[in-house]
Parts: C-alpha cells; sequence; structure tokens
C-alpha cells in the first residue's frame, strides 16, 4: 500500500499598502515651502487673528470717555510692598558698598527711570523695617500663597559640594516645594479651546536657495523637528481607537 504525502499548502501573505497623500507648498515671500508627510486638515497658521499676534490691545472709547485700563503693572516680591522698594533694595544690595558713577547712573535708568517706579510709594519708608522684613521671610511667602488642586508639595534635597574635593558633600532640605505634574499641564492646555489651533501635524519647512535653486531644510519649532515627524509616524501605525476622528 503506497503511502500518500501531504502536499505543502500555500500560505496566502497579508500585504499592508500604506498610501500617503503627501503635500508640498507652494514658496511664500521668503522662499520657505511646507513638505507634510500627510495631507492635513487644516492650517492653524489661517485661523490666527491680528489681534492675537498684538502684544497689546487699545481699549475702545465708551460714551467718549477713555475706558478704564486694567492694572497691568507687576507684583512685587514678596515681602515688598511694593516695586519702587524692591528695586531701591535690590540695588542697594548690589555691587560695591562705595558706588561707582556707572552704578549711580544704573540707579537713575534702571530704579528712579523706571515705569513702575513711583516716589509716593517711598513716603513713610523705612530702611531697617524693609531689611528686617526681608531678613524675618522664612517661608518666603509660602503661608500666604495659594495653590490649585492639580500641584503637588513635597520637599527636596539638595547635595552641595564643599571647597574641599576630599570633604563629602552635604545634604539641605528644602520643604514646601510645589510642582504640578506634566500630565495636568497637557491635559489643561489641551482642554482649552484654543487647543483647536495648535500645529500637531508634523512637518518639513524647506527653504529654496534663489541664485542656485538649492533645498535647506528649516528648524524653527518643535513640530518641524524630526522627533516630531517621527513620532507622528509611529501613532499613524497604531491601531484607532473606537469613534476616534483626529488625524
Amino acid at each position: 500500500m503506497a503511502k500518500t504525502q501531504n502536499t505543502p499548502q500555500r500560505r496566502i501573505q497579508r500585504v499592508l499598502l500604506t498610501l500617503r497623500d503627501s503635500l508640498q507648498t507652494v514658496l511664500n515671500a521668503f522662499g520657505l515651502c511646507r513638505q507634510y508627510p500627510r495631507r492635513p486638515s487644516f492650517e492653524p497658521d489661517k485661523y490666527i487673528l491680528s489681534l492675537l499676534l498684538a502684544k497689546s490691545c487699545p481699549m475702545a472709547a465708551a460714551g467718549g470717555h477713555d475706558a478704564q485700563r486694567p492694572d497691568t503693572s507687576p507684583k512685587p516680591p514678596h515681602p515688598f510692598p511694593n516695586m519702587t522698594i524692591y528695586r531701591l533694595i535690590t540695588w542697594m544690595n548690589s555691587g560695591s558698598h562705595h558706588k561707582s558713577e556707572a552704578e549711580v547712573s544704573h540707579l537713575v535708568k534702571d530704579v528712579i527711570q523706571a515705569e513702575d517706579f513711583n516716589p509716593r510709594d517711598l513716603d513713610g519708608f523705612s530702611l531697617r523695617k524693609s531689611l528686617c522684613a526681608l531678613d524675618d521671610d522664612n517661608d518666603g511667602g509660602m503661608s500666604t500663597s495659594t495653590f490649585p488642586d492639580d500641584w503637588l508639595e513635597t520637599d527636596i534635597t539638595l547635595d552641595i559640594p564643599t571647597k574641599s574635593r576630599d570633604d563629602p558633600s552635604k545634604s539641605f532640605t528644602i520643604p514646601g516645594f510645589h510642582y504640578r505634574p506634566l500630565l495636568a499641564v497637557i491635559h489643561f492646555v489641551f482642554t482649552d479651546i484654543q487647543a483647536n489651533a495648535f500645529h500637531l501635524f508634523p512637518f518639513k519647512l524647506i527653504w529654496k536657495d534663489p541664485l542656485d535653486d538649492g533645498h535647506q531644510r528649516v528648524f524653527d519649532e518643535l513640530y518641524t523637528s524630526d522627533s516630531w515627524l517621527q513620532a507622528q509616524d509611529d501613532l499613524q501605525w497604531q491601531m484607532r481607537e473606537p469613534g476616534c476622528t483626529l488625524e
């Protein structure tokens, strides 16, 4: 009786075909263009209003009178009552005890003529009182500071080296160090409505030389880096979550 031999069956190999709808924009006035590995759904820069690009917005007049402008002056560091006294104490503690001509000019230009310097803040000023308040401030104003719920508090230990290489470093513990976890920061930023205008889709920024038609890669933002392009490519290879319509 002859033995029957099993004929090997062919295995059908699965072929994955990835289509990339790449896109290259036209050159702008600076000779720059963008090379997208995949076609983006929108261009964030087209939706930026000129108002968002301005450093300050002029206040509209109401009823023929100037509208009340909000107070944009910086708050003085703790424990100084105002920026005028803060600047004066900072100047006094800087440099040598014998102020030179350059240091006096520094006092005039950077202190007295500063926009937030107000001579009226020096009414009843006491140098000894201000120095004692600075020396007695042990907690750095932490007792009067409030932090949101997503901030955490911990103690940090720093190793300070000594002057001698043979002596070991000394450790100092600083209590009450507040920090915000990176995940909480990312969640807060992307839940804001302005996140809809973020550059989430990376691209290569190319500059074309008008003399010899040479091309050169330009790096200016994180979303033009190779790391972001590689991260985006790795993300596209992952399975899409159910109901997700994001790029």
